[in-house]
């Protein structure tokens, strides 16, 4: 069977393919990078997918995702590349032989589904968005302000969820086409683990990425206003508090280079980026791993950057148990990190994202608290934040 070569066509692939793969019980993942068009998918027919400890200088071609808390990279999950297609081929890349039992009904389900024409609208949505949810929020920022003041913390990332109803079970790969559509600058991705969820989400933050020439990036993101298209990125101003957050974030990716004594890291920033509607503080940084011989640096800055204090806050360990202690729900894969690996590597952290639960969703928004922030605009910065993805889900 070939496929033929149209967008729409490429598009009812990608329908086809993700629920194959979630009627099969096959882990799937789908992607495209920041600025690119092309989308990918793999899928993984291993029996069972569980978390496992992850060594990022030893990965096969795939796609990792680890939750929030996964110290030392002991609860990792991999989707292996057992199937790949991209938005650019052309052709089919299923063979005739079936190499295993899971590989067969996958392809099976594929082919009953190929005929089924994905629609691009999206049901009805409620959010449960409640006064109640708006004062347990500011309640538990003035914790953390009160930490803070204290001199227990320096700065903590506190977040919260809220609950999405659609009148209808909505198609995974058409809110992941829609956030394809309006985030150009964002990672986009759509991950399907079976028995432990469906993750959508447009990330702004690279965590960490290796490219061909051996290039190792990062960037400390952190501040946050919303964009006004009649004005240039020039012109934003940044208040003291979220200038203040944005070189917190910065020290510590600095720390951690000067922890395994690299000191040939190179620095940007900070500048004003956009992010779909908002806007943030960013630096980055990148070292050239073939200059200084340092090949096992992207696990090792891996393991001492994940959480970063962008999620977590500072100092870490007094920050997470912060965030035990007081947030009410787990944040599972939210703030935790993923993304494609093998030749290259390109981890970012999981932010802007949803959690899809058949007729319901959860979106996940946090902020950066420190001394001066004040309860009302930490409430108002999660709102932009959680409009990301409601704008789509609302078109």
């Amino acid at each position: 069977m070939r496929f033929a070569s149209t967008y729409q066509e490429k598009s009812i692939l990608r329908d086809v393919a993700f629920e194959a793969a979630v009627q099969s019980g096959v882990a799937m993942a789908m992607w495209r990078l920041p600025y690119k068009q092309v989308i990918h998918c793999i899928a993984d027919f291993s029996d069972h997918i569980t978390a496992q400890p992850f060594d990022l200088n030893e990965a096969i071609e795939g796609f990792v995702v680890s939750p929030f808390l996964n110290e030392q990279l002991q609860h990792t999950y991999f989707i292996k590349a057992d199937w790949r297609w991209s938005s650019e081929e052309e052709v089919t890349p299923f063979q005739k032989e079936f190499p295993n039992e899971k590989e067969a009904q996958f392809q099976q389900h594929w082919r009953k589904q190929w005929q089924i024409t994905a629609t691009n609208q999206v049901p009805r949505i409620t959010s449960s968005f409640t006064e109640q949810s708006k004062l347990a929020y500011q309640s538990l920022v003035e914790k953390a302000i009160t930490e803070i003041k204290a001199n227990r913390l320096r700065k903590v990332v506190t977040s919260r969820r809220q609950a999405v109803h659609f009148s209808d079970i909505p198609s995974a790969t058409v809110l992941f086409e829609k956030l394809h559509e309006a985030y150009p600058s964002a990672f986009i991705s759509l991950v399907h683990l079976p028995g432990v969820g469906t993750w959508l989400g447009a990330s702004p933050e690279v965590l960490i990425s290796v490219d061909a020439q051996q290039i190792l990036r990062t960037m400390a993101l952190a501040g946050t206003q919303p964009y006004q298209s009649d004005k240039p990125l020039s012109e934003a101003v940044w208040t003291q508090k979220e200038i203040e957050e944005q070189a917190l974030v910065s020290r510590y990716i600095i720390n951690c280079f000067k922890k395994v004594r690299v000191r040939e890291f190179e620095e940007e920033g900070p500048k004003t980026v956009r992010a779909g509607n908002l806007l943030h503080l960013r630096t980055d940084f990148w070292v050239d791993l073939a200059a200084i011989d340092y090949p096992q640096l992207p696990d090792i800055m891996l393991r001492l950057l994940h959480p970063t204090s962008a999620v977590c806050g500072m100092p870490l360990q007094e920050s997470l148990a912060f965030i035990a202690t007081q947030e009410t729900y787990e944040r599972q894969f939210y703030s935790g990190f993923l993304g494609p690996v093998g030749d290259t590597t390109q981890l970012f952290v999981n932010l802007r994202c949803m959690q899809l639960l058949g007729k319901k969703a959860y979106l996940y928004a946090g902020g950066g608290v420190t001394v001066d922030s004040q309860p009302e605009k930490e409430w108002q910065e999660t709102v932009m934040k959680c409009e990301t993805l409601l704008r789509i889900l609302s078109d």
